[in-house]
């Protein structure tokens, strides 16, 4: 018991660490873009030929999209699932402690969820392809500034690149031992997901970087509050769970 709080406080103050510097990074990005607000017309304009967005046409990029996309439905599924096996096992399965699903829920909830979509409304800044410079009739507007351009589905910042940042959150499900080489595979195909928006003309890349960086420090600020409350949520559900338990093998 002493040896867990111990490795529970150590890890504790790792992270404090961790979301002070995040807090840096978060400023350094969103100023960098505010200051060079440029930087996402270059972008954008790279992969706009002949008067429209041609990626935008090409099916394989279009897929991805749509794969993406659906998958967060299976996601909730699989965590629906998960949670019921652990709650209804005859014994406890460390490996997918409700923890960690409660720490996945949170991330998706409150990142791509409530904060993203709540600065889509509130910063209202409008799509590259909706842009004048695009062939459309709103003006451009730097990253983070109030803008009004438009009052749903607005481009900062992307919602699908935080949710596959957001994904991110998976990885505690992967054994330590493991992590670096699953995370090695699976961030650069989430990058290229996210960039498909700016290939497609649907964001800029400001909107996928600092979505990016606003969720993987949602993702440090909550991992050491629920890592702290990991014993009490996994006793939770396996209690509340106790009298289906009994009905399923007569014993527990």
């Amino acid at each position: 018991m002493l040896t867990s709080s111990l490795s529970k406080t150590v890890f504790e103050l790792y992270s404090l660490r961790w979301e002070r510097n995040f807090l840096y990074i978060f400023i350094l990005v969103s100023g960098f873009f505010m200051i060079f607000p440029q930087i996402d017309l270059t972008v954008s304009r790279y992969f706009f030929q002949s008067g429209d967005f041609i990626l935008s046409k090409h099916p394989q990029w279009i897929v991805l999209r749509d794969l993406h996309r659906v998958s967060q439905w299976y996601l909730l599924a699989c965590m629906i699932v998960l949670g019921a096996i652990y709650a209804l096992w005859y014994r406890p399965l460390p490996f997918i402690a409700p923890h960690r699903i409660v720490y996945i829920a949170l991330t998706f909830c409150f990142g791509p969820g409530l904060l993203v979509h709540g600065l889509k409304t509130l910063i209202g800044r409008a799509r590259p392809r909706e842009l004048v410079e695009f062939g459309g009739l709103m003006d451009f507007t730097p990253a983070w500034q109030m803008a009004a351009m438009c009052r749903h589905s607005c481009s900062f910042p992307s919602g699908e690149a935080a949710a596959a940042a957001a994904m991110l959150s998976l990885l505690v499900f992967v054994p330590k031992r493991f992590r670096g080489w699953v995370a090695g595979i699976f961030i650069p195909l989430l990058v290229l997901i996210s960039f498909n928006r700016v290939f497609m003309g649907a964001h800029f890349l400001s909107d996928i970087v600092i979505a990016w960086v606003l969720i993987i420090g949602l993702m440090l600020w909550f991992w050491p509050r629920v890592f702290r409350n990991a014993d009490m949520i996994d006793n939770w559900v396996r209690l509340k769970a106790k009298p289906v338990r009994k009905r399923l093998y007569y014993v527990d």
